[in-house]
């Protein structure tokens, strides 16, 4: 029996292995690979009415769970991937789960994942310029205020000590070590054969970012009008149907739309570079966090 909980961290991989690894593995053991927003044990839970956690208004939710799950979703460890409120996220976590759940916590060099934070808002069409995107603010509450990102308790060890104190198994592992899914084996009490054949998954790309120049012209093309508001409009009127008018209606309005021309179009055309954020914009020593990251005793 493995209860999991994969709590995140957001731009860490997450994607791929909801995509592509979990399914396979709650098939293999026979286990319940269970989505957070599009699950009947959490029919109640709605995204755009939680404030900090997914299960927040709810108390011991594991009793009415299979004794064997798994659960992945990057909002587990703090909603919209704000430290500041990792503590009482905690607490939740804590007063839903037994102590035996193994809790599962992907981290990132940190320069690279707020970076890739910044991108991720880039592709959202939340147009702020990269040096007013981080902030540090201890008596912020609201999470994203102002769509930006609060680096207040920005923290791996006091993130992974938190979950140590209560739940009996943590495993913590780095990204850029993702591509060898070795640690699921002690888990899952997997074969190696099964986890040399999830390893050659391990090459698919998810959510690659826009590249350093389509980045660059969207924020510039917002100087000049409200990119966001005309992306909006033209998403509007692009929707799945039958007709054959709006088939093309929706092919033609979709190279309208800048961030799939620059992902799928520009960016395959011209070499790709990759954009990265200067780490002066970011307001936290960053390069003692990456320091403490290369360190980290896991």
């Amino acid at each position: 029996m493995v209860k999991l909980l994969h709590i995140g961290l957001g731009k860490c991989g997450s994607t791929f292995l909801q995509n592509e690894i979990f399914p396979l593995i709650a098939n293999k053991i026979n286990s319940k690979y269970i989505d957070v927003y599009k699950n009947v044990f959490f029919k109640n839970i709605k995204i755009s009415k939680t404030n900090y956690c997914p299960f927040e208004n709810f108390q011991n939710i594991e009793k009415v769970l299979p004794n064997n799950f798994i659960i992945s979703n990057e909002d587990l460890f703090s909603k919209d991937w704000e430290f500041s409120r990792i503590e009482k996220n905690f607490r939740c976590i804590k007063g839903n789960f037994s102590n035996d759940t193994v809790i599962l916590i992907i981290i990132r060099n940190p320069y690279d994942l707020l970076n890739s934070i910044y991108c991720q808002a880039i592709h959202q069409m939340i147009l702020i310029k990269p040096e007013n995107f981080f902030y540090v603010d201890d008596k912020e509450l609201s999470i994203r205020a102002k769509d930006k990102f609060n680096l207040y308790n920005f923290e791996y060890s006091k993130l992974i000590s938190l979950y140590k104190s209560y739940f009996k198994k943590v495993v913590v592992v780095k990204y850029e070590n993702l591509h060898n899914l070795y640690f699921l084996k002690d888990i899952f009490n997997l074969d190696d054969k099964f986890i040399n054949e999830l390893n050659k998954k391990t090459k698919k790309t998810y959510n690659k970012s826009i590249s350093k120049f389509g980045i660059n012209f969207i924020l510039f093309l917002n100087i000049f009008f409200d990119v966001n508001k005309n992306q909006k409009f033209i998403g509007k009127h692009v929707y799945p149907s039958n007709n054959i008018f709006f088939k093309i209606k929706n092919r033609i309005l979709s190279q309208f739309l800048l961030r799939n021309f620059f992902q799928y179009k520009f960016d395959k055309i011209i070499p790709y570079k990759k954009y990265y954020i200067d780490r002066n914009f970011i307001p936290i020593d960053i390069e003692k966090e990456i320091l403490k990251y290369d360190n980290l005793d896991i």
